[in-house]
């Protein structure tokens, strides 16, 4: 511990993409102080990515899924994979061992299903934890879930004091696997209990399916593919269709509530821009939620860097100013990592970590299990 009120933690997060692990050190005394460090990012081979999505489902048996020598062995392999992460992540930065107070590990979700009373990461917390002699926490959305809540999205308490000095209606955009939005007014500084946030749709993990489908790529960089393709209003609508979309927040999605299976007779560039309108739209709707209109709506996640896409956010969202995190100097490859640090501190302080208005939860909850190395 840097003082009583002041701790250095790393965050681990693995998204609903499954690429890889971002990593992010930040200091801060899990309230309003945020002091952004170093991050990076360890990207999954692409066969153990492969390995990852084949076990991703909707709904799932975690009991008997746990037991599976496949899961165990993936499980392995991913808290392992952290582990030399982590090792080559400190080395870089000549950041000894001993200097962090706590790890906030996300996991990778497998499955997240709240209805049906679960959100399931794999990572072995009490392994990586004594492999390398610092606490962990893990399984942040256990409590929110048993309580009745979503489960996610977990971010919002983090972007809202990220963002305390700008004093505005601000929305953050996370262009993840899974799009998500958080909204507060700091012109009327507005308190803990009406930030509001919610999925708005799928996002990257969609869109980067269907290029690696069709493709020898990981994504469509830039958006190119999608730039040279026409959109299939049809297909958008079918799924707009969904009842998720009508669905009142505080609301979730798990990775595998839709699928590309609608566009298996597109070509590359027409399903890719298919697919981009279809983001564009969700967030769209997501806007209309909102008790007011945005005076700034803040990108950060990989979506960010489709220039495409960022282009029909602007034409959707057109009464707001549409910018990216790296505005404000935040990487925004690892707002996520940096979260899941600084919710990892708001744990060893039995802060709370999600609201009524973020999770659906009746009153603010802790989140998170703490695991001591031996």
């Amino acid at each position: 511990m840097l003082n009583s009120k002041n701790y250095l933690a790393l965050g681990l997060m693995s998204g609903t993409s499954a690429d890889g692990i971002d990593l992010a050190i930040l200091i801060t005394d899990g309230r309003s102080k945020i002091k952004l460090g170093p991050s990076d990012y360890h990207p999954f081979s692409k066969s153990f990515k492969n390995r990852i999505k084949s076990v991703f489902k909707e709904e799932v048996n975690i009991k008997n899924l746990k037991k599976k020598k496949r899961i165990v062995e993936i499980e392995n392999e991913f808290t392992h994979l952290n582990f030399l992460a982590i090792n080559k992540f400190l080395k870089k930065n000549k950041i000894k061992k001993d200097k962090i107070d706590v790890i906030g590990f996300h996991g990778q979700t497998i499955s997240h299903n709240p209805s049906k009373g679960y959100s399931w990461q794999i990572g072995n917390s009490k392994k990586l934890a004594n492999l390398l002699n610092i606490n962990v926490v893990s399984n942040f959305r256990n409590n929110d879930i048993i309580n009745g809540g979503q489960g996610a999205p977990l971010t919002p308490i983090f972007h809202y004091y990220l963002t305390k000095k700008i004093k505005k209606k601000v929305c953050f955009i996370n262009l993840g696997g899974i799009s998500n939005i958080t909204y507060f007014d700091h012109k009327s500084k507005t308190n803990l209990n009406n930030i509001l946030a919610f999925d708005a749709g799928p996002c990257c993990s969609l869109i980067d399916d269907w290029v690696t489908q069709n493709s020898n790529k990981k994504f469509d960089n830039f958006g190119l593919l999608a730039r040279k393709g026409n959109v299939k209003d049809k297909i958008v609508k079918d799924f707009l269709k969904k009842p998720f979309f009508t669905k009142l927040p505080p609301k979730s999605l798990d990775r595998s509530s839709f699928s590309i299976k609608k566009l298996r007779k597109l070509k590359i560039k027409d399903g890719a821009a298919t697919l981009n309108y279809f983001v564009a739209d969700t967030l769209l709707i997501a806007i209309n939620y909102l008790p007011n209109i945005p005076d700034v709506c803040i990108l950060s996640g990989g979506g960010r860097h489709n220039k495409f896409l960022v282009e029909l956010i602007n034409k959707k969202i057109e009464k707001s100013k549409i910018l990216l995190s790296e505005n404000y100097n935040w990487n925004g490859d690892s707002i996520e990592a940096y979260a899941f640090a600084y919710l990892s501190v708001r744990k060893l302080l039995n802060l709370p970590i999600t609201f009524s208005k973020t999770t659906g939860v009746k009153t603010p909850l802790t989140g998170g299990q703490i695991f001591t190395f031996i």
